[in-house]
């Protein structure tokens, strides 16, 4: 089937646009199948890792509509995919894999046909410098492909090299910004924006979670952030009070004492476009785990007994070693026994240098 070259450049632009794609490169696959008059066309795409994504169109019966995008995991089907049996942008036919005695080829014809009545293919296998690679196959049941069908395949390998790398570019900057933000999840910190009123504005994933818990900041129905705790709530309330008087200010607010949640109050930067400016920003951290899981995590850390290391967490949050004492069932003179003991474990010289200390180890992540 011949192509003409306005045909061809959709196609390169499909592939291109392919790269940004949930799962990625459908309407590509689409179009070249199409094109081709194959029966199927089907992508995997490799990248510097062990992990293979597949696309295929149409999905077989038996996937239930819907195998595009899954990852397979290279070391479920060895050797199925080859590095060294396929030439880098050559393209192959499916009567090149016909050795009955090696497995590999046999292996190969199974994993790229997968479906039975699939007599005819053309393959391909492009890289790019950083190991990204993709496997492309058509296939067709009743009628082989035309030379033109193959010159097609294989103008298109530069093209698919430049997508391979982008995309590898891609999941690694998906793969870190995933660890960053499961890293912001796990300090327990997020976002308010807020008008004169005290309505929320814009706010992070985090911030939205409390809301929807509902246990220390909901949304009332016209919008406005509210604090269960009514000290919380009226340090809030004054705060935003100052702001519409013009001050610039910055409050801490404790929300709650179980889970342990703070908040700071502050005006928003100064160069934000006048038609986004909020009139404040509400800052919330608190824990993520329990208490108990995290001080389980001190003791473990700093060879802290159990009780040691329940007083340490109650000392980070600023309580008076009296007041720990009263909450953990102790008497002052143990608690401040136990103290001295913290310190001397930890190497640390006082509340504010333990505080450091806890915030800055990987407690702080659990």
């Amino acid at each position: 089937m011949s192509i003409i070259l306005g045909e061809e450049l959709d196609l390169i632009a499909a592939l291109h646009r392919g790269t940004l794609g949930a799962p990625p490169w459908e309407e590509f696959l689409e179009q070249l199948r199409r094109r081709t008059a194959a029966d199927h066309a089907v992508l995997f795409f490799q990248g510097d890792h062990d992990w293979l994504q597949a696309i295929r169109i149409p999905p077989l019966p038996h996937d239930s509509g819907d195998i595009n995008g899954h990852h397979l995991q290279k070391s479920g089907i060895p050797n199925a995919l080859p590095d060294t049996m396929m030439r880098l942008n050559r393209v192959y036919s499916l009567d090149e894999f016909s050795e009955e005695n090696d497995p590999r080829q046999s292996r190969f014809r199974a994993f790229v046909g997968q479906d039975a009545d699939i007599r005819f293919a053309r393959s391909m296998r492009v890289a790019e410098p950083n190991g990204g690679q993709i496997w492309l196959s058509l296939g067709r049941k009743n009628s082989d492909f035309s030379t033109s069908d193959g010159a097609l395949l294989g103008s298109l390998a530069n093209h698919l090299a430049i997508a391979a790398g982008t995309h590898s570019e891609l999941e690694r900057q998906r793969l870190k910004a995933g660890i960053s933000a499961d890293a912001i999840m796990r300090l327990n910190f997020g976002w308010f924006t807020l008008d004169g009123a005290g309505r929320i504005i814009d706010m992070s994933e985090q911030a939205e979670a409390l809301v929807h818990e509902a246990q220390t900041l909901r949304k009332s129905p016209d919008g406005r952030l509210i604090a269960e705790s009514a000290d919380a709530q009226g340090s809030l309330r004054k705060f935003l009070q100052m702001r519409q008087a013009g001050e610039r200010v910055v409050r801490s607010v404790h929300l709650s004492d179980n889970p342990w949640l703070d908040m700071l109050l502050t005006s928003p930067p100064t160069d934000l476009p006048s038609a986004m400016q909020p009139l404040a920003i509400a800052f919330v951290h608190g824990e993520r785990s329990s208490s108990i899981e995290r001080s389980q995590h001190l003791a473990n850390l700093f060879g802290l007994t159990l009780q040691e290391a329940r007083l340490a967490l109650h000392i980070s949050r600023g309580v008076t070693i009296k007041e720990a004492a009263a909450l953990l069932g102790l008497t002052h003179e143990t608690a401040r026994l136990y103290s001295k003991r913290i310190y001397a474990k930890t190497g640390t010289r006082g509340q504010a240098d333990l505080v450091r200390l806890i915030m800055a180890s990987i407690v702080a992540l659990a």
